[in-house]
C-alpha cells in the first residue's frame, strides 16, 4: 500500500517535504505553498531496479532509478520508520532527510534532482551527496 507523508517546517510552515511511496518508487518533494513542488529527489525503488533507465517512456513516470545509479536501495518506509526532516533557512532553503539519524537526502529550492547518499554517481533522479 502506497503512502504520502508530510513534514512541515515549524519555523516556516509554508514549506514542507512530502515523501511519496506509490508502491513502485519513493521520492521526496520540497513543496512551497503557492508554488507547489520546487525540488525533488529519488529515495528508493520498491519495484525491482531496472538495468536500463526508464526515462524515455513517459508513462513509466514516476521513474525507477536504474542499477547504474543505485548504490543502496532502502526497504520501503512504513509508519514506524524513523524519518526526520531538518530545515535551514540561511542563504538558501535546505531540507535534510534523515533515516535513523543517517542523512539520506538533501533538497534545496530549485534543485531537481536533489542529493542522495544512496546513489553511486550523479544521475537524472538524484545527485551523489
Amino acid at each position: 500500500m502506497g503512502s504520502l507523508t508530510k513534514y512541515v517546517s515549524d519555523d516556516r510552515p509554508e514549506f514542507a517535504v512530502f515523501i511519496e511511496d506509490d508502491d513502485k518508487v519513493c521520492y521526496a518533494y520540497l513543496w512551497k505553498e503557492g508554488e507547489n513542488i520546487i525540488a525533488h529527489v529519488w529515495l528508493y525503488n520498491v519495484a525491482p531496479t531496472p538495468s536500463e533507465p526508464e526515462l524515455q517512456i513517459e508513462e513509466n513516470h514516476p521513474f525507477l532509478n536504474s542499477a547504474e545509479f543505485v548504490g543502496e536501495n532502502l526497504d520501503p518506509f512504513d509508519a514506524w520508520s524513523p524519518v526526520e526532516v531538518t530545515w535551514d533557512f540561511g542563504e538558501e532553503i535546505v531540507a535534510k532527510i534523515f533515516l535513523s539519524e543517517r542523512l539520506i537526502a538533501k533538497l534545496t529550492a530549485g534543485a531537481s534532482p536533489g542529493w542522495s547518499s544512496l546513489v553511486t554517481k550523479d544521475g537524472p533522479l538524484a545527485l551523489k551527496m
